[in-house]
């Protein structure tokens, strides 16, 4: 829901993406939680309720190649394309603590090695930065705070999933960490529509954080110079 206090001040200006300033962040897109064959789709297979992720599963797979022309747009014009997974140090990820996983003990599907890989159709090219975290935000359990500020990077580019949880948290982090933050809303994904759109609406109320389409977005990136 829209809270009115912001309507008592003048609408806020997308933040423009510049280069060398920006960099772009694609979220947990990898086989653990974004592939019918990763971990979450095994729980719900021994639960026999596979249907309920159909949603998330088509949402993914209509977000891939816009997820994909965003990275490559940031590729082309020489900016930053930085990639975020879940990896744990345990087998049953008892280190992500009980705020982000249930205890070993309720999971009903073990994980496996290609869990922690990303998905082909996004994954990291050259040398492009790959940080694993054990928390919902990426800022929560890994150095890319510190990273950024040492590449000068003052806005961030979202993509990936879910909407209303890792990509929602990474993101209310960013900015209150000082950085500018832009969502590419056809680029993220959750569980259902009305997660995703709830989750948009939240965060963009107030003008804080903004959405773009990816076509926007690869219009605006394609105009910078490598």
């Amino acid at each position: 829901m829209h809270d009115p206090f912001y309507d008592l001040f003048p609408k806020r200006e997308d933040a423009p993406i510049l280069a060398g300033k920006t960099a772009l962040l694609t979220i947990d897109m990898q086989y653990l939680d974004a592939h019918r064959d990763g971990w979450v789709g095994r729980v719900a297979k021994a639960a026999g309720k596979e249907e309920i992720l159909e949603p998330r599963w088509q949402a993914i797979d209509a977000s891939l190649p816009n997820i994909r022309a965003v990275q490559d747009a940031f590729r082309k014009a020489g900016q930053e394309v930085i990639h975020v997974k879940v990896a744990y140090r345990t087998e049953d990820g008892r280190d992500a603590g009980l705020a982000y996983m249930p205890t070993a003990d309720l999971e009903s599907a073990a994980r496996d090695e290609r869990d922690d890989d990303l998905l082909p159709e996004v994954a990291a090219q050259g040398d492009e930065m790959v940080f694993s975290k054990t928390s919902a935000s990426v800022f929560s359990t890994t150095e890319i705070e510190k990273v950024l500020h040492r590449m000068h990077i003052d806005h961030l580019v979202i993509t990936g999933l879910v909407t209303d949880g890792c990509v929602e948290l990474s993101a209310r982090d960013a900015t209150d960490r000082g950085f500018k933050v832009t969502l590419v809303e056809d680029a993220c994904t959750a569980s259902t529509p009305e997660a995703h759109n709830d989750a948009i609406q939240r965060m963009t109320d107030g003008g804080f954080i903004a959405a773009r389409s990816a076509k926007d977005v690869v219009a605006e990136v394609e105009g910078l110079s490598p």
